[in-house]
């Protein structure tokens, strides 16, 4: 028979303390080492001599990595109190710390924006005007038909991507995200202290307009930051694609690091075998999400065979190089950690779900490194990985994402102390 247990929290040490002091300069210093050597080497790489194109690309791809791993988070915290969950409580935390990195994180996109402020196409080729002169060519030369004029719909997107608007809507999107995250942190802090139940009302009651309003950015932002990169495609299944990798990968995170705080004894019986069990849930369900909606995206262009969608992924799977990464994304992004964490057993462990936390977040870094970098070479459509460049950009930029974790967790608890369904959450079996 389940024995009860008090709604107190037992563990010891709660917080990062004086780990996290040690931690910043460290993974900061990794950072600046791995994105300056990334820089370095790219002088010498790309599609004209001393282009720093590689650089940037890359730079997206782990940009959009981290952002959709707060995204999702974010997402996380705001679904908790909107379904009033229970069982939550003592993981929440982590992701209200994960949520709340995405004010730091606007510093990281820094370096795309400058350039498209400044009238540059390093990253976005829409920024000069002629930016759909591969892609149209490309869609062309599918159909069989000759080169033609500019379609209208081209126009219509001219007149919304442009320098100054984009950066407008990038401002808002993250003064939004900013807003939200910070809101739910610093009242579940301030539950802390009092212990007042109204913040949790509060709290449930701002859920359900901020679900709506999460849901209208999370569409505009990941049209602007990675669908535009190929201007002249567009499919509106691709935010809930988006969405599917960063509510997956939020899973994983939120997972690692659950996992490793109790390693280091900084919590200890709050989370719980049950609590990995529905993360393992979660990660499960989500990752077949990921499949179904990246499916349905692929069959419905595939169905109406329409020129300006089809190019997309025909230089994705029709061409040497990206046609095998197709097939590596496929498989490690959805078969293999279905069958991995389908079982109870395998949810139940934790260094077994630990594992296979990092290598569906490896997949995910796989996906939008699938989504981006075919843009970087859309003339010749040859796939070339740098390992050079790549992977100290990749080692970077996670170092400065992990400093501005323990910046925002600093000595905050890591378990919401008096949270009225604490005990609930301590108390939590799954059966």
């Amino acid at each position: 028979m389940h024995q009860t247990r008090p709604a107190k929290i037992t563990s010891p040490i709660f917080s990062l303390k004086d780990g996290y002091v040690r931690t910043i300069p460290l993974a900061l210093i990794v950072g600046a080492v791995g994105i300056g050597a990334s820089l370095f080497f790219s002088l010498g790489d790309g599609l004209s001599d001393g282009s720093l194109r590689r650089f940037y690309y890359i730079y997206l791809v782990n940009f959009c990595f981290l952002l959709s791993i707060v995204v999702g988070c974010l997402f996380f915290v705001t679904i908790a109190h909107l379904t009033r969950a229970g069982w939550s409580v003592t993981v929440r935390r982590i992701a209200e710390f994960y949520a709340a990195c995405i004010t730091p994180l606007f510093i990281l996109f820094l370096p795309i924006l400058i350039p498209v402020l400044m009238n540059s196409d390093v990253v976005y080729p829409w920024v000069h005007g002629g930016w759909s002169l591969h892609d149209k060519t490309e869609a062309a030369a599918i159909a069989g038909l000759p080169l033609a004029e500019r379609p209208p719909i081209e126009v219509m997107k001219a007149a919304y991507l442009n320098p100054i608007f984009f950066g407008i809507r990038i401002v808002a999107y993250f003064l939004i995200w900013s807003a939200m995250a910070w809101f739910y942190l610093k009242t579940s802090l301030k539950q802390d202290v009092t212990g007042d139940k109204k913040l949790t009302l509060r709290m449930h009651a701002f859920s359900a307009p901020g679900m709506i309003l999460f849901a209208a950015v999370l569409v505009f932002s990941s049209f602007d930051i990675e669908m535009t990169l190929s201007p002249l495609w567009f499919s509106t299944m691709f935010p809930v694609y988006f969405f599917a990798g960063a509510a997956l990968s939020a899973w994983c995170t939120i997972t690692l690091t659950a996992s490793w705080l109790q390693q280091t004894g900084r919590v200890t019986d709050e989370i719980t075998t049950n609590h990995y069990h529905d993360l393992g849930k979660m990660m499960f369900g989500y990752g077949i999400f990921w499949g179904y909606i990246a499916f349905s995206q692929f069959l419905l262009i595939w169905y109406a065979n329409i020129p300006e969608e089809t190019f997309w992924y025909n230089q994705r799977i029709n061409h040497d190089g990206w046609r095998g990464f197709s097939i590596l994304l496929v498989a490690g992004h959805l078969f293999i950690p279905f069958f991995a964490i389908m079982g109870r057993t395998a949810r139940r462990n934790r260094k077994f779900l630990s594992a296979a936390a990092v290598f569906i977040l490896c997949m995910h870094w796989v996906d939008h490194y699938w989504l981006i970098m075919p843009e970087y070479d859309s003339v010749n459509k040859t796939f070339t990985f740098n390992p050079l460049v790549d992977l100290p950009c990749t080692v970077g930029m996670i170092a400065v994402f992990i400093a501005f974790f323990c910046l925002v967790a600093r000595d905050r608890p890591l378990v919401p102390l008096r949270d009225p369904r604490l005990g609930q959450s301590l108390n939590h079996v799954v059966h």
